[in-house]
């Protein structure tokens, strides 16, 4: 059952007691008032400190609103502490100036006018949240409390915490979109390490599925290279016929996918006894349609999106994408399908407290104080909260797992989470903790030179893209692409939970945990910043080879690459064999073919050019030799000519000379 706060005025005592005995009345047993003799403040007791962890570990807080409640700034402490730590909130309004409370954006009850209409509503509204409570989902003790690097999955809903404000927003907005309509898709963008995974397959996502009447939840699938067949996987396990799901691909992939959705939706309301219950479609980690996904299965799976949008469809989408790639999700989506952004923002560190102690309650762990201070100090870090989940989850395995040889005390330390630090690095536990991991798994394998380059070439071929923000991003890899000298040290880092094997299509594959630690082991860092220049130069090849396999025959010979990149492509199949894939080596080799073909019909024409310019050198030649021999017959001719002139002349003066 959940557990409610009561916050009021110590003037009005009697009225919170009524409220008290109504909520216990109601089933509401872990209510906290602090003037009950048996569950309130003790004597002798820190009587602040008593009331701030009250109300850290309360579910819901009721705010008994009267004027003496406006007046006092503890009830006002109270207020926006709870609201800090992102609890449910009731304003209750039970004597008239209550409803002066300042904070306009969170309904009020009035209980003056309609006292059991009011509370009718507000059991109602705790019975939603007792169900959404993390007390409200069943806990499997062999489960580690602490996931690691991994996100949380709908096994861990019983030890999510620090995000009830996040989750119920979030809710809320797909019952907007289920109740007032389009747009039909919501994007839940936030940076890397900031939990989109967690928060949706552990947050929300459970808390839908038991709102069966409205909701039918598809399970959550990643686009990786086949996103029509990840959905048609998640049709089929809904269906419970998961191996009907290559019929679905089939039918998914159709120029229109509208009648298979449809049928879809028909058979999974058949089932859950519900024709109001919407169809929720969860799409995890929606980048990848950008960086994994070949580009015609992208635009193959935007279709059955746009589809599902359609207006008289009853899906709503859900994605979660890296707020880095909006702009890429903007413009595939254009002309496609409209969507609302959610964003959500970083951990606030106020949480840390709740991350640590809720799980280990749930799992029967005590958590030092002094831990509790300390990681809250050290939480300002770049990827607190997959670095705080990561430290969490060494402590448990080194110190408190018995399976993984801890102690089994049942306790975590402060001096066991300092001793992951490195002070004369100056890095704190968060900082150094996946460092230390991961060169301990190093040395334990004990690489030889030729081992350490074929991880390398693991890492820079097959495991990191880069965006064109020029970030780090990890993508999954066949485990038959990957060098095999690299597999068993990765073995052990799976082991160690900083990668992660799979399975794909029949194939197994490979990726990194978590981009944290892209970040936080320098050795991996060392080797991407040296190779950075080729992995921006390999994304720039990629997103032209994309353009070129979406281009139309008549276009296919403009869009292979030339020049610069070009010239740099040629070097990296003698760089990098090994880093680049079947696909990419074939765009090169297409790309080098019509270079040398350009260059073999530039060389033709300029042979062309120069016999052509030969010829007409000769023909003015020829053509200037025969004016020259016509002018010198036509000079002769004249010269013969005036002879003769000049003969006939004196021929005539002779015989005038003898008749004279």
């Amino acid at each position: 059952m959940a557990r409610i706060f009561v916050s009021h005025s110590s003037r009005d005592n009697d009225i919170s007691a009524e409220i008290m005995v109504w909520l216990r009345s109601n089933g509401f047993d872990q209510t906290f008032l602090d003037i009950d003799k048996h569950a309130g403040i003790q004597p002798g007791s820190n009587w602040e400190r008593t009331l701030y962890q009250q109300i850290d570990s309360a579910h819901a807080v009721i705010l008994v609103l009267t004027p003496h409640w406006l007046e006092s700034k503890w009830c006002f402490a109270e207020f926006t502490q709870a609201r800090a730590l992102g609890k449910s909130i009731f304003p209750v309004i039970v004597a008239p100036g209550g409803e002066r409370f300042i904070a306009p954006d969170i309904q009020q009850l009035d209980l003056r006018a309609d006292r059991q209409g009011g509370l009718a509503q507000l059991a109602r509204e705790l019975t939603q949240i007792a169900l959404d409570a993390q007390g409200g989902f069943a806990w499997d003790q062999r489960r580690p409390p602490y996931p690691g690097l991994l996100a949380f999955q709908a096994e861990d809903a019983a030890i999510y915490f620090g995000r009830d404000d996040d989750v119920r927003r979030l809710i809320e907005r797909l019952n907007a979109r289920r109740v007032q309509g389009p747009p039909k898709l919501v994007a839940l963008l936030g940076a890397s390490g900031s939990g989109k995974s967690s928060l949706v397959r552990a947050g929300v996502l459970p808390r839908l599925q038991r709102d069966r009447r409205n909701w039918i939840v598809l399970p959550p699938f990643r686009p990786r290279n086949d996103p029509v067949g990840e959905f048609a996987r998640a049709a089929a396990e809904a269906l419970g016929k998961p191996d009907d799901w290559r019929a679905w691909r089939d039918r998914f992939a159709a120029a229109d996918p509208g009648p298979a959705l449809a049928e879809l939706t028909d058979a999974l309301q058949t089932a859950a006894g519900s024709r109001e219950a919407w169809l929720l479609l969860s799409i995890d980690q929606a980048e990848e349609l950008f960086t994994v996904t070949p580009p015609e299965e992208a635009q193959s799976f935007l279709r059955i999106v746009k589809a599902a949008a359609d207006e008289r469809s009853m899906f709503i989408g859900l994605i979660t994408l890296r707020s880095d790639y909006l702009e890429q999700l903007q413009v595939a989506a254009e002309d496609v399908v409209r969507f609302e952004e959610f964003s959500l923002g970083p951990l606030p560190l106020n949480r840390i407290r709740q991350i640590i102690e809720g799980p280990a309650k749930v799992a029967g762990l005590k958590v030092e104080e002094g831990l509790i201070a300390a990681a809250s100090s050290d939480a300002g870090t770049e990827d607190a909260l997959p670095l705080l989940a990561f430290t969490l989850r060494e402590l448990y395995d080194r110190y408190v797992d018995d399976r993984n040889g801890g102690g089994g005390a049942r306790q975590l330390s402060l001096v066991h989470y300092a001793a992951l630090g490195d002070p004369s690095g100056g890095l704190n536990p968060l900082e150094n903790s996946v460092r230390k991991r991961a060169d301990e798994v190093l040395a334990e394998a004990n690489p030889s030179p030729e081992d350490l380059q074929a991880l390398r070439e693991a890492f820079i071929g097959g495991l990191v893209w880069i965006n064109s923000e020029g970030e780090y991003s990890r993508r999954p890899a066949r485990l038959d692409a990957i060098p095999d000298k690299a597999r068993p040290i990765l073995a052990k880092l799976e082991a160690a939970r900083l990668v992660i094997f799979g399975e794909e299509g029949g194939q197994r594959t490979v990726e990194v945990a978590h981009e944290s630690l892209l970040r936080k082991w320098p050795r991996l860092r060392g080797w991407l910043d040296e190779e950075r220049d080729f992995l921006l130069g390999r994304m720039q090849l990629d997103h032209a080879m994309a353009d070129w396999q979406k281009a139309g025959e008549a276009e296919k010979r403009s869009a292979l690459v030339r020049g610069l990149l070009l010239s740099r492509a040629r070097q990296w199949l003698v760089d990098h064999p090994r880093s680049l894939n079947d696909a990419e080596k074939a765009f090169i080799a297409a790309s080098v073919a019509e270079d040398e073909a350009e260059k073999r019909r530039g060389r033709r024409l300029r042979n062309l050019l120069i016999a052509g310019a030969a010829a007409v050198v000769a023909i003015v030649i020829i053509a200037g030799g025969v004016v020259f021999m016509a002018q010198q017959n036509a000079e002769t001719a004249r010269l013969e000519a005036a002879a003769a002139d000049r003969g006939a002349e004196a021929t005539l003066l002779a015989f005038a000379s003898r008749d004279l």
